[in-house]
Formats: C-alpha cells, structure tokens, sequence
C-alpha cells in the first residue's frame, strides 16, 4: 500500500508527465541501454521509430492518473506482465528500469525533481514493481506446470523453412529433447533468443502461424523488412532469419504467449489482418476449422499485391471446411496473374463501413492485426460505425499499448 502522501504527490505530477514524460522516457532509455545485456531485450526499430518511448510515456502518465485507483489498469497489467514472462524479465531489471527512471526525472526536470517527489516515485515504481511480479510469477508458474511446458527458454531446432510470399517465409521449429508441446491459445507468439552477427544478442516476437491443434512442432511465419529508407537499416532479426536460418540450426524459444487470443464460444468472428498481421488469425481460423467448423467467421486480408499474398490457398482449404465460413482479400495493386474472385476479392483498401455492412452478424466480436496505419484506420473506423470497444481487439507487432491508437500524442 502506498503512503497517502505519496499518492498525493504522485497524482500531483500528472500533469508534468504528460508534458515532459516523452523526453524523460527518452532520457531514461538513453541510460538504460548502455547496458548490453537490457538492450538485448528492446527491440531497435521501436526505439528509432519511437513507438516503445511512447508507449511507456503514455503508460507513466496512466500510471499517475490512476495512482488512487491502480484496479483500473488491470487490464493492461495482464498484457505487460505477458510481454514481460515472453522476455524472460526478471526482478532485477525492474531495479535497473527504476534506476533510470530517477535519474533521467532528476536530468529534464531539474530543482522541480525535489525530493520529496524523488521520494514518491521511488515508492510507487516499488508498488508497482511488486504489483507486476506478483502477476509474472504465476504466469510463469502456469507456463511451466501445462503438460509439456517450461520456463526460461528451450531448445528448438529449424526443421523446415517454406517460403509464402516474395517477403514471408514460414519456419517449422521442433524440440530438440522430442518431448510434446504445451498447448497454446490461438494468436499468441513465441518469443526467440537470437544471436545476429555484427549485433549480438536480440529477442523477437513471432505469432504462431499453425492452429492450436497438435503437439509436434510449432510454426512461425516471418516478414523480411527491408530497410524503410536509404541509410537506415533492415530489419536485424528478419533479415538474419531470412539469410541465414537453414534446417538443423538452433534457437532458445520461451513458452507461447500473449493476450491477443481466440475468443471463447460461439459468437460470429470478424478476422482483420494487413499484410503479415494474417499470421495470428491464420491460427484461429485453423483451430476454428478443426474444432468449430459450424461458426460464423469471415477474414478479410488486406494485401499489397500477389507476390505479397501469402496463405491464400491455405485460407480457401480452411473457409472452405467452415460452414459459415468466408474470405475476402484485398488488392491495392493488382496484377494480370492474379484472377478477380479466387486471389482477390476487391480492389484498394479495406473500408471500415464495408466490414460492418458485410460482417456474418451484427454482434460479431473483431480481432484486428496488421501495420501500424492499418490498425489505426481499422479499429477508429470499427469505433466510428458504433462498434462497442468491448468486441474489438487488436494486437501490434512490437511494444506498443493498445491504448495508443486513440491516446493524444505527447509532447517531446
């Protein structure tokens, strides 16, 4: 429990945060990452194009706005405490994250940091240091309890590599002890330990891209990213995967994880995916298809073009098996050797309005996964035709909070 005073003070500097917190984020990972072993754990893309800095900003500022009313962020607790089991994170890095924290409040706020504030802080990062493990240990615990289940990392081995499109290639991972798998829910990730040359050490997330329905092998399925302009880099672990990943090669993997899942029950489904976000909907449509073949789900792919259209035949042997079952894909560009009807449904970008006149039922529930401006444009446009907020979830590819798709932008 926290001091009354310190929930006074802390509430208090609400208001600073939300004007300063970006830079003393910003300053906080400036310190932070020095240390090889913490940088490991963040990815670089989302420190360069800001959207980690951000995100954790925004989650400060909560943070303080709700100090008094810490119930209202359990929600996203269970997603950060998640993330963090996916990571490994362990207590000694939330000293090293508190650490920073201080010290970069002390460097962009100067004689306002007094230490009485100093003080309040060190109190609430501890409360919630201790509300987040508490949470990690019994994810943790239940990862390594599940039949077939560990905790830390495992051994896999690459078995097979397919490519699916002229940029995704799918990756077949097997346990080196031969052992089952855990069963996992339908749209979580493994979280994989790479080594890349000239880098080091880096963690990635990867959706599972087969149904929960075996116990053999696990597949993940990878978008190369090229580099986003001239002078900057391409994507480390993608490209190392692409390049370099061949059959016998071996990789650390923690157990499954991640809130963005299959929804229990019957309710009529709504699978939004942008280019490679189809990867954790391409799990629940098999897992429906095998177990669920009389409920009502349409997926809806928005893609680039044919050579970046990757499952599509998969998805037409899957809807096919469903009852009630539909596809429709999306070309922004397409060419003379995709066929209108079988490839490709429509032409452009998916419009909100059409996805709600067109949904299997008025009270569908929608999963949503894709690029940035993809989500953005999707869910605003989702909650803009009436979609409650409720029947609406959405995952990102990175470290993001679903919040910040409709949260003001910071000031830097």
């Amino acid at each position: 429990m926290l001091s009354p005073r310190t929930i006074t003070i802390v509430k208090a500097t609400a208001p600073v945060m939300q004007i300063h917190g970006l830079t003393i984020v910003l300053r906080m990972y400036d310190l932070l990452l020095r240390d090889p072993n913490i940088r490991a754990l963040f990815d670089p893309t989302h420190q360069r194009n800001g959207t980690q800095p951000r995100a954790l900003a925004q989650a400060v500022v909560a943070y303080a706005e709700n100090i008094d009313n810490l119930t209202a962020l359990g929600p996203a607790v269970d997603r950060i405490a998640t993330r963090h089991v996916a990571l490994n994170i362990q207590p000694h890095h939330y000293d090293a994250v508190a650490i920073a924290l201080l010290q970069a409040v002390r460097d962009v706020l100067g004689e306002a940091a007094t230490p009485e504030i100093i003080a309040a802080w060190t109190e609430a990062i501890g409360l919630l240091k201790t509300i987040l493990t508490t949470r990690e240990a019994e994810l943790y615990k239940a990862q390594e309890d599940a039949p077939g289940g560990w905790r830390g990392y495992r051994t896999f081995q690459l078995e097979l590599t397919v490519p699916e499109s002229s940029s995704i290639s799918s990756f077949f991972l097997a346990p080196i002890d031969g052992q089952p798998l855990p069963p996992f829910r339908p749209g979580q990730y493994l979280t994989l330990k790479l080594d890349v040359p000239g880098y080091g050490p880096l963690l990635r997330h990867y959706s599972l891209s087969c149904g929960a329905v075996q116990s053999d092998y696990y597949r993940i399925s990878v978008k190369r990213e090229e580099a986003p302009a001239a002078g900057t880099a391409a994507g480390l672990a993608s490209s190392y995967l692409h390049r370099i990943a061949t059959p016998g090669m071996r990789f650390e993997v923690a157990p499954p994880a991640g809130t963005f899942t299959l929804p229990d029950g019957n309710s009529a489904l709504v699978l939004l995916a942008g280019g490679i976000g189809i990867t954790p909907l391409l799990s629940m449509l098999e897992t429906i298809a095998r177990t669920q073949p009389n409920r009502p789900v349409q997926l809806v792919h928005a893609v680039r073009s044919a050579a970046h259209h990757a499952f599509g035949a998969e998805v037409r042997d899957l809807v096919a098996k469903l009852s009630q079952g539909r596809a429709q894909t999306f070309y922004e560009q397409p060419s003379p050797e995709a066929t209108l009807g079988t490839d490709y449904h429509h032409i452009g970008r998916v419009d909100p309005a059409w996805i709600v006149q067109n949904s299997p039922a008025s009270d569908a529930l929608y999963r949503v996964c894709g690029p940035r401006d993809f989500m953005r444009t999707i869910v605003q446009g989702l909650r803009a035709q009436g979609i409650p907020r409720d029947r609406i979830q959405y995952e990102f590819f990175g470290a993001t909070d679903e919040d910040l798709l409709i949260a003001p932008t910071l000031a830097a």
